[in-house]
């Protein structure tokens, strides 16, 4: 007979078989991980670690120090010279060595503008230069005292329309361009319309000394800046860039598609039937019409398209000759100003009127798809 006791103990359990489990420690904090490298105790990989971190920040405090003494002598000049839109970080300009690139605004509706060095140069044509014109002598000599800054290439058409859309400026349409028939004076042609395809990037044209006024003045008033068109002085001296030959690059006029936009054969390719007789550079550039600017070489400068792509109003009015012409580089204004002064020549032009010494009298109020500008300031 079963012992009660036994009746009341309870039954055993069967052994269990559930395999065990491998124990996983909580992943350290990573507090826990910073804090023995930044106080560890003696010896041990820690203290390496720590000394490891210290010569790294001492390298990085040193890199810093000398980023800020080599950086302003390896950046280049266009990047330090940044100004914001408020027109203000260029505040002494005059102090600027010739050749320095700078602008007065951050966005792209203002112009860069290369200092040029001051100095004395012949103005006019040698005795010697191809079929030289009565009004490009006599030969005098100019100094061009004032320091001044010029704008690196033409007024671009989104510049010109920066301005258009900011003032409202209304231009008379009328404009003497390249029809189906030839040259023509085409009645609703304008700056936004000359007849032929354009960018942003091309030189603004159809553009009459007027219009090339009133955008000067809104950008000296936009800046805080006197910019102005260039004198025929000042304009010659810039084209020369120290050059006494007939093209700032030399004398042979077919090596001039590397330098500038003229008339050539790319030209005469395209519009044969419509400029019969007219006189091309033995030589390609590409283009038919007008260049994106600064699609060639720079003169000595720094500038680019003082040869061919639009011609350039400066603010002299004409005279038939330089006799009693200024000879400090000053603007000449007296006597009759019924035309002004055009200088450079344009995209459909042979290379004889791209010419440094080369000159052309034309009406302030006269439109062409030819014809553009750029500006200057003189600095402090």
């Amino acid at each position: 007979m079963p012992d009660p006791q036994e009746l009341d103990r309870p039954a055993p359990r069967p052994p269990d078989r559930t395999p065990a489990r491998a124990y996983r420690a909580p992943a350290p904090r990573l507090r826990d991980r910073i804090l023995p490298l930044l106080y560890p105790l003696p010896g041990g990989e820690s203290a390496t670690a720590r000394s490891l971190l210290g010569v790294a920040f001492g390298l990085a405090l040193v890199l810093l120090a000398l980023a800020g003494v080599v950086a302003p002598f390896v950046v280049p000049d266009a990047v330090r010279q940044w100004s914001p839109a408020s027109a203000q970080s260029v505040t002494d300009a005059g102090q600027l060595s010739p050749g320095s690139i700078f602008r007065d605004c951050r966005d792209e509706s203002c112009p860069w503008l290369v200092v040029l060095p001051p100095g004395r140069f012949v103005m006019g044509s040698a005795a010697g230069e191809a079929e030289p014109k009565p009004d490009e002598g006599p030969q005098h000599e100019v100094a061009i005292a004032a320091k001044i800054a010029v704008m690196q290439h033409e007024v671009t058409r989104g510049q010109f329309a920066a301005f258009v859309k900011e003032t409202k400026y209304q231009i008379k349409a009328a404009c003497s361009t390249l029809t189906g028939k030839g040259f023509a004076v085409d009645p609703k042609g304008a700056w936004n319309s000359v007849g032929f395809t354009q960018t942003d990037q091309h030189p603004v044209v159809c553009v009459d000394w007027n219009d090339a006024r009133a955008y000067a003045l809104w950008l000296s008033q936009r800046t805080g800046r006197n910019y102005r068109l260039l004198s025929e002085a000042e304009w010659e001296y810039a084209a020369r860039a120290g050059s006494q030959t007939p093209y700032a690059f030399g004398d042979r006029a077919n090596e001039i598609c590397s330098y500038g936009n003229v008339a050539d054969r790319s030209l005469k390719d395209a519009l044969k039937e419509l400029l019969k007789g007219w006189v091309f550079a033995d030589c390609s550039d590409g283009n038919v019409y007008t260049a994106s600017v600064k699609s060639f070489k720079a003169n000595a400068f720094g500038l680019y398209d003082m040869l061919g792509n639009a011609w350039e109003w400066t603010e002299d009015c004409y005279h038939g000759n330089y006799s009693n012409a200024p000879g400090d580089g000053s603007a000449w204004v007296d006597g009759n100003c019924s035309q002004r002064i055009l200088r450079g020549g344009g995209w459909d032009d042979d290379p004889y009127k791209a010419r440094s010494a080369n000159r052309f009298g034309s009406a302030p109020g006269g439109r062409g798809s030819g014809v553009g500008f750029r500006l200057a300031r003189t600095l402090p």
